[in-house]
């Protein structure tokens, strides 16, 4: 018998396994969404969330605090094969003095699941179902997670450089 009771709980617990294993593989693991990046300075910079296709826009606060578009011949970028794009700027304006993250990069990224991570969200998504208190009693415990992070290794972008 088909009944949608827990219909939510397996939407919620289904959204915050994708949320965690991108966040964990340091990509989006759906194709063409936008990330945005914010840095507190011109520098060299990982666009880390990815794969990146494409950079939609790079705006800054000048030092009037107006919000600008930096002109695509200000910067450029690196695609590397062993981790993902890096920015490089040259010439820039100065930015807005007393702003945290003056300059935001706004890019197009993502790719399809593969099949480890597939697997990898639904073990999550059985786990937490199964186990939806912080703190079992009376059990032993076994950490699914670890079992997570084994399979998603191989997606996974960790870049030193950041």
């Amino acid at each position: 018998m088909d009944h949608s009771d827990e219909d939510t709980t397996i939407t919620a617990l289904l959204d915050a396994a994708v949320a965690h294993v991108s966040d964990y593989c340091n990509r989006h693991f759906t194709v063409s969404t936008q990330a945005i990046f914010y840095l507190e300075r011109w520098r060299p910079a990982s666009l880390a969330f990815g794969p990146v296709s494409n950079i939609s826009s790079v705006n800054y606060y000048d030092t009037a605090g107006v919000y600008q578009t930096l002109s695509s011949d200000k910067y450029y970028t690196e695609e590397r094969k062993d981790g993902p794009w890096r920015i490089y700027f040259h010439d820039v304006p100065d930015l807005e003095e007393y702003n945290a993250q003056p300059v935001r990069i706004t890019v197009t990224c993502g790719l399809a699941a593969t099949s480890n991570v597939k697997h990898a969200v639904r073990m999550l998504v059985a786990h937490w179902y199964e186990n939806r208190r912080a703190v079992v009693t009376g059990a032993v415990p076994v950490e699914v997670p670890m079992a997570v992070t084994a399979i998603l290794n191989s997606e996974r972008i960790i870049d030193l450089r950041q």
